[in-house]
Protein backbone atom coordinates (compact mmCIF):
# COMPACT_ATOMS: atom_id res chain seq x y z
CA UNK A 1 0.00 0.00 0.00
CA UNK A 2 1.05 3.41 -0.86
CA UNK A 3 1.19 6.22 1.52
CA UNK A 4 -0.49 8.93 0.87
CA UNK A 5 2.11 12.57 1.08
CA UNK A 6 0.15 15.49 2.36
CA UNK A 7 1.63 19.08 1.44
CA UNK A 8 2.91 21.22 4.03
CA UNK A 9 2.29 24.57 2.85
CA UNK A 10 5.63 26.83 3.74
CA UNK A 11 5.00 30.83 5.45
CA UNK A 12 5.67 33.19 2.55
CA UNK A 13 9.30 34.00 2.37
CA UNK A 14 8.22 37.60 2.95
CA UNK A 15 7.10 36.55 6.39
CA UNK A 16 9.81 34.82 7.12
CA UNK A 17 12.01 38.02 6.15
CA UNK A 18 10.51 40.05 8.37
CA UNK A 19 10.37 37.81 11.45
CA UNK A 20 14.32 37.31 11.36
CA UNK A 21 14.22 41.12 10.48
CA UNK A 22 13.10 41.84 13.99
CA UNK A 23 15.33 39.27 16.00
CA UNK A 24 18.09 40.84 14.19
CA UNK A 25 16.98 44.33 15.45
CA UNK A 26 16.46 43.66 18.54
CA UNK A 27 19.75 41.65 19.46
CA UNK A 28 21.38 44.65 18.19
CA UNK A 29 19.78 46.70 20.39
CA UNK A 30 20.77 44.07 23.06
CA UNK A 31 24.44 43.91 21.83
CA UNK A 32 24.37 47.74 21.67
CA UNK A 33 23.58 48.03 25.51
CA UNK A 34 26.08 45.20 26.13
CA UNK A 35 28.46 46.89 24.37
CA UNK A 36 27.91 50.57 26.53
CA UNK A 37 27.94 48.72 29.90
CA UNK A 38 30.98 46.88 29.41
CA UNK A 39 33.27 49.34 27.42
CA UNK A 40 33.29 51.56 30.69
CA UNK A 41 34.49 48.52 32.86
CA UNK A 42 37.15 47.63 30.21
CA UNK A 43 41.30 48.93 31.31
CA UNK A 44 41.97 49.91 28.01
CA UNK A 45 42.37 53.18 26.07
CA UNK A 46 40.57 52.92 23.19
CA UNK A 47 37.56 52.25 25.87
CA UNK A 48 34.97 54.88 26.33
CA UNK A 49 35.09 56.65 30.13
CA UNK A 50 37.77 54.02 30.70
CA UNK A 51 40.17 55.01 34.09
CA UNK A 52 43.79 53.53 33.84
CA UNK A 53 44.15 50.49 36.48
CA UNK A 54 46.19 51.59 39.37
CA UNK A 55 48.80 48.86 38.59
CA UNK A 56 49.02 46.09 35.63
CA UNK A 57 51.00 42.94 35.34
CA UNK A 58 53.84 42.21 33.60
CA UNK A 59 56.41 39.61 33.12
CA UNK A 60 60.09 40.76 32.31
CA UNK A 61 61.32 39.91 29.22
CA UNK A 62 58.24 40.66 27.52
CA UNK A 63 57.32 44.49 25.95
CA UNK A 64 54.68 46.53 26.27
CA UNK A 65 52.64 49.14 25.11
CA UNK A 66 52.19 52.40 26.97
CA UNK A 67 48.69 54.47 25.69
CA UNK A 68 46.77 57.27 26.37
CA UNK A 69 43.56 57.84 24.88
CA UNK A 70 44.31 59.88 21.74
CA UNK A 71 48.32 58.59 21.70
CA UNK A 72 50.62 61.13 20.62
CA UNK A 73 48.42 63.84 19.19
CA UNK A 74 46.35 64.16 23.11
CA UNK A 75 49.97 64.56 24.54
CA UNK A 76 50.69 67.17 21.63
CA UNK A 77 47.35 69.04 22.79
CA UNK A 78 48.35 69.37 26.36
CA UNK A 79 52.06 70.88 25.70
CA UNK A 80 53.93 68.13 26.17
CA UNK A 81 56.38 66.82 23.71
CA UNK A 82 56.05 63.08 22.72
CA UNK A 83 59.61 62.15 22.40
CA UNK A 84 60.40 63.92 25.39
CA UNK A 85 58.13 61.90 28.04
CA UNK A 86 59.35 61.31 31.06
CA UNK A 87 57.42 57.81 32.79
CA UNK A 88 58.51 56.10 35.88
CA UNK A 89 56.88 52.42 37.56
CA UNK A 90 56.72 51.66 41.03
CA UNK A 91 55.74 48.07 42.39
CA UNK A 92 54.56 48.02 46.52
CA UNK A 93 54.60 51.54 47.79
CA UNK A 94 58.15 51.48 47.14
CA UNK A 95 59.91 54.57 45.53
CA UNK A 96 59.04 55.57 42.25
CA UNK A 97 61.86 54.55 39.42
CA UNK A 98 62.68 56.26 35.92
CA UNK A 99 61.00 53.44 33.43
CA UNK A 100 62.59 53.04 30.17
CA UNK A 101 60.65 54.18 27.80
CA UNK A 102 60.77 53.79 23.79
CA UNK A 103 58.53 57.09 22.97
CA UNK A 104 57.17 57.34 19.58
CA UNK A 105 57.78 60.67 17.62
CA UNK A 106 55.13 63.10 16.81
CA UNK A 107 54.35 61.88 13.30
CA UNK A 108 53.18 58.51 14.88
CA UNK A 109 50.22 57.01 13.24
CA UNK A 110 49.45 54.94 16.41
CA UNK A 111 45.88 55.82 18.37
CA UNK A 112 46.72 55.68 21.21
CA UNK A 113 49.75 54.24 21.84
CA UNK A 114 52.74 56.49 22.80
CA UNK A 115 55.55 53.80 23.29
CA UNK A 116 56.69 50.35 24.49
CA UNK A 117 59.06 49.55 27.38
CA UNK A 118 60.14 45.97 28.49
CA UNK A 119 59.18 45.00 32.31
CA UNK A 120 61.19 45.71 34.66
CA UNK A 121 60.13 43.08 37.37
CA UNK A 122 57.76 40.07 37.41
CA UNK A 123 54.58 41.04 39.11
CA UNK A 124 51.74 44.03 39.76
CA UNK A 125 53.38 47.40 38.53
CA UNK A 126 52.27 50.91 38.47
CA UNK A 127 52.76 53.22 35.74
CA UNK A 128 53.20 57.04 34.97
CA UNK A 129 53.93 59.64 33.06
CA UNK A 130 55.33 62.96 34.24
CA UNK A 131 53.03 65.74 33.38
CA UNK A 132 50.17 63.29 31.87
CA UNK A 133 49.36 60.97 35.51
CA UNK A 134 48.56 57.25 34.88
CA UNK A 135 48.71 55.60 31.87
CA UNK A 136 47.39 52.44 30.14
CA UNK A 137 49.32 49.47 30.04
CA UNK A 138 46.67 47.89 26.85
CA UNK A 139 48.47 44.61 26.27
CA UNK A 140 49.55 43.94 29.94
CA UNK A 141 49.11 40.13 31.24
CA UNK A 142 46.20 41.03 33.17
CA UNK A 143 44.59 43.71 30.61
CA UNK A 144 41.98 41.23 29.54
CA UNK A 145 40.32 41.07 26.08
CA UNK A 146 38.46 43.44 24.08
CA UNK A 147 34.96 42.25 24.91
CA UNK A 148 33.01 45.54 24.51
CA UNK A 149 34.72 46.02 20.76
CA UNK A 150 33.44 42.57 20.05
CA UNK A 151 29.87 43.58 21.09
CA UNK A 152 30.10 46.37 18.97
CA UNK A 153 31.01 44.55 15.58
CA UNK A 154 28.13 41.94 16.29
CA UNK A 155 25.50 44.77 16.86
CA UNK A 156 26.81 46.57 13.61
CA UNK A 157 26.20 43.28 11.83
CA UNK A 158 22.79 42.53 13.18
CA UNK A 159 21.48 45.73 12.76
CA UNK A 160 23.04 46.10 9.36
CA UNK A 161 21.30 42.50 8.12
CA UNK A 162 18.44 43.09 10.09
CA UNK A 163 17.34 46.42 8.05
CA UNK A 164 18.59 44.83 4.98
CA UNK A 165 16.20 41.78 5.29
CA UNK A 166 13.30 44.53 6.75
CA UNK A 167 13.68 46.59 3.33
CA UNK A 168 13.81 43.08 1.40
CA UNK A 169 10.34 42.12 3.61
CA UNK A 170 8.43 45.79 2.96
CA UNK A 171 9.60 45.75 -0.89
CA UNK A 172 8.31 42.19 -1.67
CA UNK A 173 4.80 43.50 0.39
CA UNK A 174 4.58 46.66 -1.68
CA UNK A 175 5.18 44.08 -4.97
CA UNK A 176 2.84 41.45 -3.67
CA UNK A 177 0.08 44.75 -3.11
CA UNK A 178 0.86 45.99 -6.50
CA UNK A 179 0.05 42.84 -8.09
CA UNK A 180 -2.88 42.16 -6.38
CA UNK A 181 -4.02 45.86 -7.31
CA UNK A 182 -3.66 45.22 -11.15
CA UNK A 183 -5.21 41.96 -10.44
CA UNK A 184 -8.07 43.47 -8.98
CA UNK A 185 -8.32 45.99 -11.83
CA UNK A 186 -7.74 43.91 -14.86
CA UNK A 187 -11.04 41.93 -12.92
CA UNK A 188 -13.22 44.80 -13.14
CA UNK A 189 -12.02 45.93 -16.59
CA UNK A 190 -13.14 42.55 -17.17
CA UNK A 191 -16.76 43.12 -15.52
CA UNK A 192 -16.92 46.60 -17.09
CA UNK A 193 -16.47 44.96 -20.38
CA UNK A 194 -19.08 42.04 -19.91
CA UNK A 195 -21.77 44.72 -18.50
CA UNK A 196 -21.25 46.78 -21.53
CA UNK A 197 -21.16 44.14 -23.99
CA UNK A 198 -24.83 42.53 -22.70
CA UNK A 199 -26.11 45.87 -22.67
CA UNK A 200 -25.22 46.76 -26.19
CA UNK A 201 -26.45 43.21 -26.91
CA UNK A 202 -29.91 43.85 -25.11
CA UNK A 203 -30.35 46.77 -27.37
CA UNK A 204 -30.33 44.96 -30.52
CA UNK A 205 -31.96 42.70 -29.32
CA UNK A 206 -28.86 39.92 -29.91
CA UNK A 207 -29.42 37.97 -26.33
CA UNK A 208 -30.34 34.92 -27.18
CA UNK A 209 -31.91 31.97 -25.45
CA UNK A 210 -35.43 32.15 -23.23
CA UNK A 211 -33.35 35.58 -21.39
CA UNK A 212 -33.57 37.15 -24.58
CA UNK A 213 -37.39 38.21 -24.26
CA UNK A 214 -36.46 40.06 -21.06
CA UNK A 215 -33.96 42.44 -22.02
CA UNK A 216 -35.94 43.41 -25.13
CA UNK A 217 -37.61 46.77 -24.94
Amino acid sequence: MEASLTPVALPPRRAQHGGVAVVLLVVGILLAGLYRVTSGTERHAYSSDAVPPSTVHVTVGHTYLISVPGGVSALQDHDLSPSGLRCEWSSGGAASQLLNVQLYGPDSKATDAIGTFGAPVNGDIHVDCIGWGAVFVDDADDAGGDLAGLFLVLCVVALTLGAALGLSALRMRQARATRHSARAASENDEIERLVHLVHVRSEDGEVPGPDGGDVRP
